[in-house]
């Protein structure tokens, strides 16, 4: 980790040295069973994650996606402008209103507004609208870059945004799609049973699975390009393929808790005009915190064969930094 991490500065150390690792964690590391692989894995991504300071990360970051998500939300009636599919804007809007309450509507930004703006802006303008949201691409990739231990991206800053937006542009239509389709297991599934012919709760319920199972894949899909392209290190394919499929799972979850989470703070009025934006910036706080947590595992689970000892901070420059303060 060391490698990738600025030298302390002279002086005298203040805090604590780091401690060692547990006794009790370094004999179940030694094991070879299932309890083995969880405690060595599981203090590995500890370490990671709190070395890294991904709680900080993930503040940060989700500042720069909350003012990325309107470029999102311009991506995705943009994209259904482009292909004139008038059914999938208002599929957008219908899940937008599900997983943001209060951002469209009555309340909110009106939809007819937001389909003119997709109507109208263009493949250009849609790109420039965009480019807004390298920022938050750029703090996600920097922070997985602190977690993996990766040194800091060397390219010039043109090319790294020119090269954060082309993969802004591959995932975005994938966060939508993810998006709608999650909303249409609860409220277009008649529908599309509907139209295919098919009657019968039990068809009905097949649907609802796919719809599932659809959503699952965008986001693995989403969490795999994240965990594997921006973190300055590809990291192995077995522990890419876990990190990702536990991501997905997370994000799936979250998907409902940022339901019910915006839907309590929308019956908070004692927080007036506030009350949308703080659940907004709690819900992509939480799925911000969640990447970076399943980044902090796929890295525990690639470095499970590295001994403990070679994990753990180092506090070479102790002795040196009160010799030079004395």
């Amino acid at each position: 980790m060391s490698d990738a991490a600025l030298q302390p500065i002279p002086g005298r150390q203040l805090d604590p040295s780091p401690e060692a690792p547990p006794e009790t964690v370094r004999k179940l590391d030694e094991m070879d069973g299932a309890t083995g692989v969880a405690a060595g894995v599981g203090y590995r991504a500890f370490l990671r994650f709190s070395v890294a300071r991904a709680t900080l990360l993930a503040a940060g970051t989700t500042y720069y996606v909350f003012l990325a998500l309107f470029s999102l939300i311009a991506l995705g009636y943009g994209l259904a402008a482009i292909l004139g599919a008038d059914q999938i804007a208002r599929y957008l809007t219908s899940a937008l209103t599900e997983a943001f309450p209060g951002l469209i509507g009555d309340d909110g930004i009106d939809p007819a507004l937001l389909r003119s703006i997709g109507q109208t802006a263009g493949l250009i303008g849609l790109v420039t609208m965009l480019y807004s949201g390298g920022g938050a691409m750029a703090a996600a990739s920097g922070s997985i870059h602190l977690v993996y231990g990766a040194p800091l991206d060397p390219r010039n800053y043109v090319s790294k945004r020119i090269r954060l937006l082309g993969w802004l542009l591959v995932i975005g239509p994938l966060i939508v799609g993810s998006l709608v389709a999650g909303i249409a297991t609860q409220n277009f599934a008649a529908d599309v049973a509907d139209w295919l012919g098919l009657e019968g709760n039990g068809n009905r319920f097949i649907i609802q699975v796919l719809s599932v199972v659809l959503t699952l894949a965008l986001d693995f899909a989403v969490v795999f390009i994240i965990l594997g392209r921006l973190g300055g290190i590809r990291p192995p394919t077995r522990a890419l393929l876990i990190g990702s499929a536990v991501g997905a799972v997370a994000l799936q979850v979250l998907r409902v808790v940022m339901g019910l989470v915006l839907r309590v703070s929308a019956d908070k009025p004692q927080y007036g005009a506030l009350t949308l934006p703080i659940g907004i910036l709690l819900v992509l706080y939480l799925n911000t915190l969640a990447l970076f947590g399943c980044a902090a595992l796929t890295a525990g689970i690639a470095e499970r064969s590295v001994p403990l000892d070679e994990l753990a901070p180092a506090d070479d420059d102790e002795e040196e930094g009160d010799d030079i303060d004395g």
